[in-house]
């Protein structure tokens, strides 16, 4: 719940950040923000290799050895090679991005590279909940500096003083709740993070594909104020997504830990379990919203935008797809079986690279969010075939199916509200608060194992969410 609420606070500042900086900045300008961050994304995956995921992996499953400081020797030593090349790369990197802002990219990767190190360990740590509040403050510090710079006329250049210095109080914030052992890490620690991380570095690309692939592709095809709308587009699909998100990064470290117990299976296979039913709990609901009034929000980023509905569409279902994808790719990971997940990960990222390609060049945008969408099937039904080699895995279908009704009797009041009242802004609004109302009262109501997960987690027990 922390990490959700976490996600939820990262977002509304993000929703507000990016609301200023298009109308402040423009579509182009914005744009080019766009492309330095997706290039970013891809050379901070250079620069991780899959260390922190092994780091994360190997903190959760033994208070033996100093993956701390070894981890962060690796990852240190990582940044600098590749700060290196950034620089003397600098005159083609400036051309593509459009900017002269390598020595920025290089600032900004040192600081994204910190605090995914600091995250890592103290996921390990089991002290998820602190590395969940790391995120809304990084975010909202981000926002509020890149809101006043942006203001002042600081440009494209507040934006990315913003995203350094948000990153930084986090780090600053996150690395004093580390316990790091006192003593130095041997030759082992060494090993059994590249056993790991040498299958696991696959998987950041993966993800890293998911998120901004597409991005880098239309880059090349399409111009910076198109690139603008899709991102905005991607934002607002990848909303709806965060508590699948949440669900995945929780459980990793509780599977990791119990992965050696004899009854590990039995009991992974509940928690797996229980991560698919309520994967979709806000992004299938969400799906349906963004056909219903997604033209209408996008509005709300300036003139133009809304062109970007299809393309709204298109990502929120990717995202639903690839959410249920990374459970059972968390899952196999936490069993310590990196090596299926390589699998699974190099055909979607041979299938996400050659369709992105192939699609953005023949239909332009509308092809890239495509071939998202197909990669992310592919990783789904590959993600489930491994998974079901290792442990029994039980679909749970009735409460998928639950969902998508409460989610289909909420179309219908904002629908019937839409066509009453009309679609200012304003009023639609109202009837997205409205829709989630009815969404999740009609889901308490013909859901039992809902209403005990809502009792379960609440503080207090309230009578009329009574499963007796």
């Amino acid at each position: 719940m922390v990490n959700f609420l976490s996600r939820v606070v990262m977002s509304f500042s993000g929703f507000v950040a990016t609301i200023v900086l298009t109308r402040t900045l423009g579509q182009d300008r914005y744009g080019t923000y766009v492309v330095v961050l997706s290039v970013l994304a891809w050379t901070a995956m250079m620069a991780q290799f899959g260390i922190p995921m092994a780091i994360k992996k190997r903190i959760s499953e033994t208070t033996d050895g100093n993956y701390v400081l070894s981890g962060l020797a690796v990852q240190f030593g990582m940044y600098s090679v590749l700060a290196v090349c950034l620089w003397l790369a600098r005159p083609f990197l400036n051309e593509f991005m459009g900017i002269q802002a390598t020595w920025v990219l290089i600032a900004m990767l040192g600081v994204r590279v910190g605090l995914t190190l600091v995250q890592s360990i103290l996921d390990g740590q089991h002290l998820v909940h602190l590395s969940s509040v790391l995120v809304p403050v990084e975010w909202t510090f981000r926002s509020v500096i890149q809101v006043v710079f942006v203001l002042s006329g600081a440009g494209i250049a507040g934006a990315f003083a913003g995203y350094v210095a948000g990153a930084l109080v986090a780090i600053v914030l996150g690395s004093y709740f580390i316990s790091v052992p006192r003593y130095l890490p041997s030759k082992r620690e060494f090993q059994k993070l590249k056993s790991y991380a040498q299958f696991s570095w696959l998987g950041s690309i993966t993800n890293r594909m998911f998120q901004s692939m597409d991005t880098m592709i239309l880059a090349v095809f399409v111009s910076h104020s198109l690139i603008a709308v899709y991102e905005v587009a991607w934002n607002l699909a990848s909303l709806f997504a965060i508590f699948g998100g949440s669900i995945s990064q929780t459980l990793f470290p509780e599977m990791s830990e119990i992965s050696s117990s004899e009854e590990s299976k039995s009991e992974i296979s509940d928690l797996l379990r229980v991560s698919l039913a309520y994967s979709g709990l806000f992004i299938i609901p969400g799906l349906v919203g963004a056909a219903l009034v997604g033209d209408v929000v996008l509005t709300i980023y300036g003139s133009g935008f809304e062109t970007g509905y299809y393309i709204l569409l298109i990502l929120t279902f990717a995202r639903l797809i690839y959410g249920y994808s990374r459970q059972f790719l968390s899952t196999i990971d936490a069993l310590d079986r990196p090596k299926l997940t390589f699998y699974v990960n190099t055909v979607f990222v041979a299938t996400n690279l050659c369709l992105n390609i192939i699609l953005t060049w023949k239909y332009g945008w509308h092809g890239a969010a495509v071939a998202t969408t197909v990669s992310s099937t592919v990783s789904l039904f590959g993600g489930y075939y491994f998974a079901n080699q290792i442990v029994d895995i039980t679909l749970p279908v009735s409460e998928i199916g639950k969902q998508c009704l409460a989610a289909g009797i909420m179309a219908v009041s904002v629908l019937g509200g839409r066509i009453v009242f009309g679609d200012s802004i304003p009023v639609v609004v109202l009837l997205v608060g409205i829709g989630a109302a009815v969404y999740f009262i009609v889901l308490l109501a013909i859901s039992q194992e809902f209403r005990q997960t809502v009792e379960d987690n609440l503080p207090v027990s309230l009578p009329l969410l009574s499963t007796e």
